[in-house]
């Protein structure tokens, strides 16, 4: 189970369509005076019918030199990592999940789990966090979708291959502190949240895959965050003080000579508290990467 899965069951669903007159995609340039650095919107899954990417994402990656990700690759398949976040992932000291939740949060997930025949008992000792993770991914395989597969690992495979710097905008530390941060308090607003975005996932399908396609900015603002916000502090933690603190991480990639291609969620680019934005209000020079076709 990797974290990275978290926020993809908070973003949904990004595939692509079949292309237009003019190619566009989720790839925007952000330049300075020195630098130019690549933002490509990003999920997690995809099917192998979804490749090969639009070219867009392939140019940003032959003009890179270094290939940055929310988390450094691979980090999180450390034996130590991996036997930490497995303690992590459930209670041990004896109670349920049922004992943690509020009843109308429990009630949401067993009614979900019983309509769509997961065994909800068999998920009694996750976390939440855990919890939203596997359901997650049990609704992707019934959609016939692959837990990996997604931007992320296509373009870390493709870099370790090509030899090219490879970093993370959050350490391994940081993804874990980010994990238990949804331990605190906001359990129940994690749990709801997640299987209502699960819910309508097939129903907005079509909606998402078309937003992504354009790297329509205000449609992935409505589709992926617009339901988010409903829970402020979910919203702030996984959304704004994330940005804030890759913001800064970004700008120093402007101001020395560099070529990059940063590679994050999509929902971490699009609205008035995105990536995209900031970067406009700091003075960059934003643009939408596009190729004729």
């Amino acid at each position: 189970m990797r974290p990275r899965l978290l926020r993809a069951s908070l973003a949904l669903l990004v595939m692509l369509l079949a292309g237009e007159a003019r190619a566009e995609s989720s790839v925007w340039v952000v330049t300075s005076p020195t630098s130019t650095v690549y933002l490509a919107g990003s999920y997690h899954i995809l099917r192998s019918s979804d490749y090969p990417l639009p070219p867009e994402f392939e140019a940003a990656y032959g003009q890179s030199t270094r290939i940055v990700f929310e988390v450094p690759p691979g980090g999180m398949e450390e034996p130590e990592v991996r036997a930490r976040l497995a303690r992590m992932a459930v209670y041990e000291n004896g109670t349920t999940l049922q004992q943690h939740l509020t009843a109308r949060a429990y009630g949401k997930v067993e009614a979900f789990c019983q309509e769509r025949g997961y065994p909800v008992t068999q998920l009694h000792s996750l976390r939440p966090w855990m919890l939203a993770m596997t359901l997650m991914i049990l609704e992707m395989q019934r959609l016939g979708l692959q837990p990996t597969g997604g931007v992320d690992e296509f373009f870390d495979t493709k870099a370790r291959q090509d030899g090219k710097a490879i970093e993370g905008l959050e350490t391994v530390d940081e993804q874990i502190k980010f994990l238990t941060l949804l331990d605190r308090g906001m359990d129940d607003e994690l749990v709801i949240q997640t299987v209502g975005e699960l819910e309508q996932l097939n129903a907005k399908l079509a909606a998402l895959v078309n937003a992504w396609k354009k790297g329509d900015e205000r449609g992935l603002a409505e589709l992926l965050l617009k339901e988010l916000k409903e829970y402020p502090r979910l919203y702030r933690v996984l959304i704004v003080e994330r940005n804030q603190r890759w913001l800064q991480r970004i700008e120093g990639y402007l101001t020395r000579p560099a070529r990059v291609m940063v590679i994050i969620g999509a929902a971490h680019l699009a609205g008035p508290d995105g990536l995209l934005e900031a970067l406009r209000q700091r003075g960059y020079t934003v643009a939408k990467v596009t190729i004729g076709q």
